[in-house]
Formats: C-alpha cells, structure tokens, sequence
C-alpha cells in the first residue's frame, strides 16, 4: 500500500509541476493561482495543500530540488575538479545541461520572463562556485589587468557562461547538451574579438 501512495504522490507532484510550468507559460507565475494550478493538474485543492502550503512554497521546492540536483552534478563537494583543472568541466557541465534538457519546460518556465526573477540568480551562484572549483583546482586565479579588476574579469567570465545557457533556455533548446558544453568548455579560450570578422 505504502508503494501506491508514493507513485501517487510522485504522479500527482509531477502534474502540479507540469501544470506550474504551463500556467507560467501562459499568464506568468504572480497571476496565477492555487485553483489554476489544480483545474490544469487535474486534482482538487485538498490534494494540492498535502504537498504545498501555497503556490510560493511550490515554486520554492520544484526550484529548490532542480539547484540541489544541478549542485550534486556540477560540484564536487570538496573543493577540488575531478577532471584534471578544467575551470569547466566538460562531462559535468554536459551532465547538467542533460539533466536539464530533461526538464527542460519547467526550467525554461521559471527561468523566462513569466517565471522567478531570482532563479537566475541561483543558477548563476551555482556556475560561480563551479568555476570557482576549477580554478583553485588549477592552481589558478582570475587575474585583472589595468582596466578591469579581478572581480569584474570574473564576472565576464561567469557572465559569458550565463548568457550561453541563458540563451539556450530562450531557444528552446535547440542544440544538444553536448553542443552547448562544449561552447561553454570552449570560452576560456575565445575573446569577444574573436567573434568579430
């Protein structure tokens, strides 16, 4: 009975969240509410406030468990890179750009212009610490030169990184993980003069 009640529970947390995304979609997630949720889901607002206690606390646990999923597949827990220094390393990145391919509706829902303005933010805080990881790994540091700071170059690093996965998520998703890690792989190599003919 126990094994019911859990894929029932996983089935019906499955719709909310398909739900979630669509309605974000749709009208954006401050003007949806709890009776759109469960219209969409197919289920009764009791059922809804068994797993949520209101849409922000939905939002916050889908969100929550897409960053902690993201941070067990990108960051190695110890500080150190598993692949030899990479400041990014290819089979990571790869892993989590499949892991959310994936899942790809939801988090472009709540990372789009309808969703959660600070989930950018989290995404971007976890790439940090993975880049953050790979340079202490390399025994190296960003380095400043007479016109940008150390902590400006670092975020033109971060930042070219964030706007390739963004735009990513703004497509569609029309290249593969593979492709676009290895773009991502690819950046500490390339200038923004190299782009330009």
């Amino acid at each position: 009975m126990r094994r019911g009640n859990t894929t029932r529970s996983t089935g019906t947390r499955a719709r909310i969240k398909a739900a979630l995304a669509g309605l974000i979609g749709d009208k954006g997630f401050e003007e949806l509410t709890v009776s759109d949720l469960t219209r969409k889901a197919g289920i009764n607002r009791g059922t809804f406030y068994l797993h949520f206690v209101d849409k922000y606390d939905l939002l916050d646990q889908l969100e929550g468990e897409v960053i902690a999923q993201l941070e067990k597949i990108l960051l190695s827990g110890d500080g150190r890179s598993a692949e030899g220094g990479d400041l990014f390393p290819y089979e990571r990145v790869r892993a989590a750009l499949a892991y959310v391919h994936g899942d790809f509706s939801f988090v472009a829902a709540i990372s789009g212009p309808g969703g959660d303005p600070q989930f950018r933010s989290k995404l971007t805080r976890v790439i940090g610490t993975l880049l953050d990881e790979g340079l202490e790994a390399a025994g190296e540091r960003v380095r400043g030169d007479g016109t940008y700071p150390a902590v400006y170059a670092r975020e033109v690093v971060l930042g070219s990184v964030m706007a390739v996965i963004n735009l990513w998520l703004t497509r569609g998703g029309r290249e593969s993980p593979e492709q676009v890690a290895a773009m991502i792989c690819s950046l500490k190599d390339r200038t923004p003069a190299s782009f330009v003919a």
